[in-house]
């Protein structure tokens, strides 16, 4: 059975808590973060296609890496919008004009560095399945609910996944849902959008490696992990 399947990459974030610095072009083992994540998407087998949704400022920088990486699969750099669900629109418009018939889609933060093949794999089994289908990974910690500074209730910590990205959807059901009056309201993924619209979504086995870089604590964590992996 063939199935076409895109990835969108967004790489439109503010950095605001990097303290002035860039996280997706800091140096993670003599390379841009971004080009991290890039890679294990140019090197799946199950990715066909590569949409790059970034700062506007930051489009001749990206059009350069790729030049410089020869990464084929990326049809597309496009600047993106005012918030993450505006880029990944975007994104997915972008798909569509190019990609006509596409299948599946992988929505992915770029400031994750770390997936891997192996995720990308599991991720399209689970959107084959189900249709919409996320990363996540278990809690550790007990969570509590804050109100005022006061605990109001502690959640069964056996009920609780931490999302991550990708995100992996039927593409006509994501395009169409970021296209519906409810997207115009101010989601934290993608997949809190279907939800909203009425829509199942599966979460499949992430990594308690794949981080976001957001803080200074994450890219510390980033550069130990990264000198230790290509020690192993």
């Amino acid at each position: 059975m063939q199935v076409t399947s895109a990835a969108v990459i967004v790489a439109a974030g503010s950095s605001r808590r990097m303290q002035g610095r860039d996280k997706l072009w800091v140096q993670l083992a003599g390379r841009a973060t971004l080009a991290h994540t890039i890679d294990t998407f140019q090197s799946s087998p199950v990715i066909d296609t590569i949409v790059i949704v970034t700062n506007a400022e930051r489009l001749p920088d990206v059009h350069a890496l790729c030049q410089h990486e020869d990464w084929h699969k990326v049809i597309a750099i496009i600047p993106g919008g005012a918030r993450r669900q505006d880029s990944v629109r975007c994104g997915l418009d972008e798909v569509a004009r190019q990609v006509p018939g596409c299948q599946w889609v992988m929505i992915h933060d770029a400031a994750r560095p770390f997936v891997t093949g192996n995720i990308l794999e599991a991720g399209l089994q689970a959107a084959l399945k189900h249709q919409a289908a996320i990363a996540a990974v278990p809690v550790k910690d007990t969570i509590k609910q804050v109100h005022e500074g006061i605990i109001t209730e502690t959640p069964d910590r056996a009920l609780l996944w931490a999302v991550q990205t990708p995100q992996v959807f039927s593409f006509p059901l994501i395009h169409e849902a970021h296209h519906t009056p409810l997207a115009q309201e101010d989601m934290t993924d993608d997949a809190t959008l279907l939800e909203r619209l009425g829509h199942h979504v599966a979460v499949f086995p992430g990594s308690y490696t794949n981080i976001k870089i957001t803080t200074q604590e994450d890219l510390l964590f980033a550069e130990v992990f990264m000198t230790a992996s290509q020690k192993i």
